[in-house]
C-alpha cells in the first residue's frame, strides 16, 4: 500500500466512522488530529517551513464486545527548501484490527502492528500478534509478519520478521526471555535474544532492566539497567543507571540512513547516579552525575544540580551542569532557568539556556538560546499553541525556530453522538 494512499484511507475511515458512531453504550470512537508547522531560519539560507499532520483513530466495542480498531499515520510537506531531498513524504505507522478475550488477558491483532517488548525494539510489521496469560504466573506473546521498512528499493519479497517473549513472575518480580529474527531477501538480517528483569523486594527498592544478545554475530549488543531506592523519610530518592552498548552488534540490523556513520568498532558505557530531595513547599533539589566512556570517540563526564518549584499551577526552576570531556566541544558549563504560568486563559512557558565553553569554538566563548511558548484551549476538543526559539551559537550566528501546533480530538463516547 502506497504511503499517500494509506494516509488518505485513514482520513476517510475516520470521517466515515466518527459522524455515524453508535451511541456511547454501543461503541467508543475517538479521532485525533495533531498538526505541526515548524519553521527554521539559519544564517545564509537553508530555511525550512514544514507541515506535519498526525492522525489517529480508535474504535472499541463495535459490533461485538472485545473487538477494536487502531490506526495512525502521518504526512509531511516542505513549504520551503527540501528536507532530505524530498518535498513530501508520510507513512502509515500502525493500522490493525484487535480482539481482547474475556479472560487471561488474551489479545490478538491483525494488520500493520507496532510492537516493543523484549528483543523487539519498536518493530513495525504487517502481520499478526497474539498474547495471553498462562498458569503459574507465565505469559506469552507471539508475533510475525513482513517488516515495514522506509525507502526499501529492493522490495519486500523474501522479507520476514517473527519472534516471541515469555515471562514469569508475581507482583514483586518478573523475568522474561525473548527471541527475534528478521530476514531480508530470505537471508538473515538480524537474529537476537533478550532477557529482561523487574524486581521490587520492598516498597523502597526497585530494579529493572534488560539485556540483548546478537545471535547472528555472537556477541552482547546492549545491557540497560536501573536501580531506584527510596523515598527515605518521604523525602530522599536515589537512582543509579548503567547502559553498555556494542555498536557492531546493536546496529547490525539497522537500515536507517541516520546510522550510516556509526563506527562498528565503537563501544559505550554510560553510568549515572541521581539524588532527589523533597524540600517541602513545592521545592525539589536534584543532583546528578553521568559518565560516558567510549572506546574510540572522546569520553566525558558531567555533574550538576537543579532546584525546581511547583505550586498553584505554576512552575519555575534553575540548574547548573559541568561537563568535562576529551573533546573541546565537551568541556563547558551549562546554566538554565525556566518558568511556566497561566496568564488568564493562556498558558505560557519561557526558558533561557547558556553554555560557557572552557575553550573558544569557532571564535565563540559560549552559546545562548531562549524560548517562549504560549498555548490556548479553544474548547474541550481543540488546543492551539505556538513557540519561538532564538539562539546564538558557534555554528550559527543567528538561528530562529518557530512551531505552531493544533490538536483536535473527537470522542463519540463523551460527546453524545459525535459532536466535537
Amino acid at each position: 500500500m502506497k504511503k499517500s494512499v494509506a494516509l488518505s484511507l485513514l482520513v476517510l475511515l475516520g470521517g466515515a466512522i466518527a459522524p455515524n458512531a453508535p451511541p456511547a453504550d454501543a461503541a467508543d470512537v475517538s479521532f485525533e488530529s495533531r498538526t505541526y508547522v515548524p519553521a527554521t531560519g539559519i544564517d545564509g539560507g537553508n530555511d525550512h517551513v514544514l507541515f506535519y499532520e498526525y492522525l489517529a483513530l480508535d474504535a472499541d466495542n463495535f459490533g461485538t464486545p472485545g473487538w477494536y480498531v487502531r490506526a495512525g499515520g502521518w504526512g509531511r510537506a516542505d513549504l520551503a527548501d527540501e528536507t532530505y531531498d524530498k518535498k513530501t513524504n508520510g507513512d502509515l505507522q500502525y493500522g490493525f484490527v484487535g480482539w481482547r478475550g474475556p479472560s487471561n488477558n488474551a489479545e490478538a491483532r491483525l494488520g500493520r502492528i507496532s510492537y516493543t517488548g523484549g528483543a523487539a525494539r519498536n518493530e513495525v510489521f504487517d502481520g499478526a500478534l497474539f498474547g495471553s496469560d498462562l498458569p503459574a504466573g507465565f505469559d506469552v506473546t507471539l508475533y510475525g509478519g513482513v517488516p515495514e521498512e522506509t525507502d526499501n528499493e529492493e522490495g519486500r519479497s523474501g522479507d520476514s520478521l517473527y519472534g516471541a517473549r515469555v515471562s514469569q513472575g508475581s507482583g514483586a518480580y518478573r523475568i522474561g526471555a525473548s527471541y527475534l529474527k528478521e530476514e531480508n531477501d530470505s537471508e538473515t538480517a538480524r537474529e537476537e535474544a533478550g532477557a529482561d528483569l523487574f524486581y521490587a523486594p520492598t516498597a523502597l527498592v526497585e530494579a529493572a532492566g534488560n539485556s540483548l544478545y546478537d545471535l547472528d554475530g555472537d556477541g552482547w549488543a546492549q545491557h540497560n539497567y536501573r536501580l531506584d531506592v527510596g523515598p527515605f523519610a518521604r523525602r530522599v530518592r536515589l537512582a543509579a543507571t548503567w547502559v553498555w552498548t556494542d555498536y557492531a552488534h546493536y546496529f547490525q540490523g539497522t537500515t536507517n540512513e541516520a546510522f550510516d556513520e556509526v563506527d562498528p568498532e565503537e563501544q559505550l558505557s554510560r553510568i549515572g547516579a541521581q539524588v532527589q530531595v523533597d524540600l517541602d513547599r513545592g521545592l525539589k533539589l536534584t543532583g546528578e552525575y553521568v559518565s560516558y566512556s567510549y572506546d574510540i570517540a572522546g569520553s566525558s563526564q558531567s555533574f550538576g544540580a537543579s532546584l525546581d518549584w511547583a505550586g498553584g499551577g505554576r512552575t519555575a526552576g534553575l540548574g547548573y551542569r559541568k561537563v568535562d570531556g576529551d573533546e573541546e566541544e565537551n568541556r563547558y558549563q551549562e546554566f538554565r532557568v525556566y518558568a511556566t504560568s497561566p496568564i488568564g486563559p493562556v498558558a505560557a512557558a519561557a526558558g533561557i539556556e547558556h553554555l560557557a565553553y572552557d575553550e573558544d569554538i569557532n571564535g565563540e566563548s559560549g552559546a545562548t538560546t531562549g524560548s517562549l511558548t504560549v498555548g490556548y484551549n479553544v474548547s474541550r476538543a481543540l488546543e492551539v499553541s505556538a513557540s519561538a526559539e532564538y539562539g546564538v551559537t558557534p555554528d550559527f550566528e543567528h538561528e530562529t525556530n518557530f512551531l505552531l501546533a493544533v490538536l483536535w480530538r473527537y470522542d463519540a463516547s463523551t460527546k453524545k453522538g459525535g459532536k466535537p
